[in-house]
């Protein structure tokens, strides 16, 4: 896990992250700076199972963060974090009244901006969801504060830069997300894999697949980086897109796949590593690819449930009797029956939980005709709580109150 301050940094200014490995076990951390210049880094080993990390570049510019555990890259490495110049000016300036959610669509947004006595030039544009670049309206509300308002035409986060002489103000860019989340689509419900997004051959079509299924409907973009130039191809399919991308010359290819937004996906930018022969390109470091999706909302209707037979049952026949039921002992079999017999087909559901864990075990047994036998051991004293259920419903008297004397 990782902390949030890998989303901007200013030159010569140390940037700080935390990173908790706690809960991942024994390992390797390893920590890598990459960008226009060399990273200074220094860690900071905490009691609390954290660790501080902070760093010092010296020029402005997008930096590749990565961080690994075990070799491994933990969840949504390696990070891209802008670094901005440092212009004291620009570091005065404050917002105020700025709504980050609620906005809704053709509806003018604004919020105010205080110079707190810097001079200077103030300037603003909101990146939408679909990828373009807007101005924002500036009018002056006295010498010392400026209202900035945009109005928005789409649903989704919305990246509002505030730059003061150039340098972004603290805190820029601002997030603001327009229309309900639901209606918006949401990043972290999209997924992606194939092996397109590891790497491929020079000349031959790689693919992989964007998952989108309950992820709202939203816009979604591909960018590719990399030695050349890629022929993209983007065509739907059951699960969301299925993306296929020809590279013209071998290296590293920087797969960004966002939605809804500037948002990455999970994962996102994945590193594509291609080989074989030079076909065309090459010559500058970089060529970049575009493709974007307005997607459409896709849920799931091949799901889990599609297999199961309809059942035909009424709960409230269902009759329970036993000790089990209301009181229950430390390190004995505690039981129970259910009898199901007038209640029609379905399947019978028993969960105990306990004040602070789940009880050790819960034995169901058919005895016959519908009729079943539970046990079950606990660990500790306490109330319990125990459910019975007939397919989805509760049984009468479920849920139980169990007290453990």
């Amino acid at each position: 896990r990782r902390s949030s301050d890998l989303e901007r940094g200013v030159a010569g200014v140390p940037t700080e992250f935390s990173i908790w490995t706690r809960e991942a076990g024994a390992g390797g951390l390893s920590i890598a700076v990459e960008g226009p210049s060399k990273a200074e880094i220094a860690f900071e080993d905490r009691k609390d199972g954290s660790c501080g990390v902070s760093y010092i570049v010296q020029e402005p510019g997008d930096y590749e963060v990565s961080i690994k555990f075990n070799d491994e890259h933990i969840p949504d490495s390696p990070f891209i974090v802008p670094v901005a110049s440092l212009s004291d000016d620009a570091r005065r300036l404050t917002v105020t009244s700025l709504q980050e959610k609620g906005m809704k669509v053709n509806q003018p947004a604004s919020f105010a901006v205080q110079l707190n006595g810097a001079r200077g030039v103030i300037d603003a544009k909101v990146h939408t969801p679909s990828g373009s670049v807007e101005e924002c309206y500036l009018s002056e509300l006295d010498s010392d504060k400026y209202a900035i308002r945009f109005i928005p035409h789409e649903n989704g986060v919305h990246s509002i830069d505030v730059k003061f002489n150039g340098s972004h103000i603290p805190g820029s860019p601002f997030k603001i997300r327009v229309g309900e989340q639901s209606q918006a689509g949401d990043p972290g419900m999209v997924s992606a894999y194939g092996p397109g997004l590891e790497g491929g051959t020079t000349g031959v079509a790689s693919e992989f697949v964007v998952n989108t299924i309950n992820a709202g409907s939203g816009a979604l973009s591909f960018t590719i980086d990399g030695p050349s130039k890629v022929k993209m191809d983007c065509v739907e399919c059951p699960e969301g897109y299925k993306v296929s991308y020809i590279p013209m010359a071998p290296g590293n290819y920087l797969i960004s796949i966002k939605y809804g937004g500037p948002q990455h996906i999970v994962g996102s930018p994945f590193k594509a590593k291609v080989t074989g022969p030079r076909l065309s390109g090459g010559h500058s470091l970089h060529e970049t690819s575009t493709v974007l999706v307005e997607t459409v909302t896709k849920s799931s209707s091949v799901g889990a449930y599609s297999s199961l037979p309809k059942f035909s049952s009424d709960a409230s026949k269902v009759v329970s009797r036993g000790t089990g039921l209301s009181r229950a002992l430390v390190g004995q079999k505690n039981t129970f029956t259910v009898d199901c017999s007038k209640a029609g087909t379905n399947m019978l559901m028993v969960g105990v939980h306990g004040p602070k864990t789940p009880c050790e075990e819960v034995y169901v047994k058919h005895v016959g005709n519908r009729v079943y036998n539970v046990t079950y051991t606990v660990k500790e004293k306490g109330n319990y709580i125990l459910i019975v259920k007939w397919g989805d419903e509760n049984v009468p008297g479920s849920p139980y109150q169990v007290t453990v004397p």
